[in-house]
């Protein structure tokens, strides 16, 4: 097949000089929904500072919780909600997120947190296992936004080397920072 009677796009370079079948990848994109790379019509826009929602999978997920790592004088007001194309593996007792396929979806809670300082003291509860990360949360509630761009606390390791449960350079090094030499 030529490519130039395929209604692809032609360029100068992407093909080779010789006729060759396109390959099965290049066929199924060519196919694809114009969406299909980034999985919105829209384009996403994260909030850039505070108030923000922060998409919560483990032990944050308790109110308790989280008045006692945020000092708050009362339980806060959780809502649940779900993320997509991720996975929850296990770092040792803890869950750790990690990127997953399309589809996969992961139930927790959000809580709109509304300042750098409660920020901070989250991440420090996390501690430098776990980096923040931009989200689209959904929301399973009745309630104001049904979806919104958010944060999240992801595995700052080698997901790969989680699942398999051997050594983590990449986590060993982040966690020793400034400790070495």
């Amino acid at each position: 097949m030529n490519p130039e009677d395929s209604g692809a796009p032609w360029s100068p370079g992407l093909f080779p000089a010789k006729e060759e079948p396109l390959s099965p990848f290049y066929t199924m994109l060519r196919s694809a929904p114009p969406d299909y790379l980034a999985q919105r019509d829209e384009p996403v826009d994260f909030p850039p500072a505070f108030p923000v929602y922060y998409f919560f999978y483990g032990t944050l997920t308790a109110p308790a919780q989280v008045k006692r790592i945020l000092d708050l004088p009362e339980e806060p007001q959780l809502r649940e909600a779900e993320i997509f194309s991720y996975a929850v593996a296990k770092w040792g007792d803890y869950p750790a997120l990690i990127n997953s396929k399309q589809g996969d979806v992961v139930t927790g809670s959000a809580y709109l947190v509304r300042s750098e300082e409660e920020a901070q003291k989250l991440s420090y509860h996390e501690t430098n296992a776990y980096e923040v990360a931009d989200c689209w949360v959904y929301f399973k509630d009745e309630k104001e936004p049904k979806e919104t761009g958010g944060r999240v606390f992801m595995y700052a390791g080698d997901a790969q080397a989680l699942l398999e449960q051997r050594f983590d350079r990449k986590l060993w090094s982040r966690q020793m920072e400034g400790k070495l030499g």
